[in-house]
């Protein structure tokens, strides 16, 4: 007899080395890319002089904001690698989402799970474009700033109470 739950945990662990990588041959990137898209396309409709640039420093990913600071054009960076690896616990959660629901709920609940996340990181994209003009986004900022892990783990908890099957011990015959 085998042991369904333990079989979802295989799952979500050979996910996360799959996704792990993907991420590392170019994934990374690609999601990069994305965040940076949709928090300028905000950003012009917020603030007409800040946008956000994806620059490589070192070998790493580092957003460059730039903005009216006191009044005068400036830059800086924000490494990229703690605000994007989170979203590799969400992606892999979705392997385990396919197995253990329907295909169609699973999609459903696997592209909110990402939406959210990913707008979340929007905001936090946004109050790092106020960090040196704002006491209160750079407040945020900073609370914001190792929440990620966190709030992806939520999303599961999330989504483990919601479809309580995701978890169920039932035991198979193989």
């Amino acid at each position: 007899m085998y042991c369904n739950m333990n079989k979802k945990i295989i799952i979500f662990l050979g996910a996360s080395i799959i996704v792990m990588l993907l991420w590392n041959t170019g994934l990374e990137r690609v999601y990069a890319e994305i965040l940076k898209f949709c928090s300028n396309t905000v950003l012009n409709i917020l603030r007409d002089s800040t946008y956000i640039k994806l620059e490589k420093h070192d070998g790493d990913l580092v957003f460059r904001v730039h903005t009216l600071i006191e009044g005068r054009k400036g830059s800086y960076p924000q490494a990229a690698q703690s605000l994007l690896l989170p979203i590799v616990i969400i992606l892999s959660w979705m392997a385990v989402l396919f197995y253990s629901l329907p295909g169609k709920t699973a999609l459903k609940q696997g592209l909110t799970n990402f939406g959210i996340f990913l707008v979340f990181q929007i905001v936090f994209m946004i109050l790092l474009t106020f960090y040196y003009n704002s006491d209160l986004a750079r407040f945020f900022f900073h609370v914001m700033l190792d929440t990620f892990y966190i709030f992806a783990i939520f999303l599961i908890i999330k989504d483990s109470l919601k479809y309580p099957d995701i978890w169920s011990i039932k035991h198979l015959v193989e």
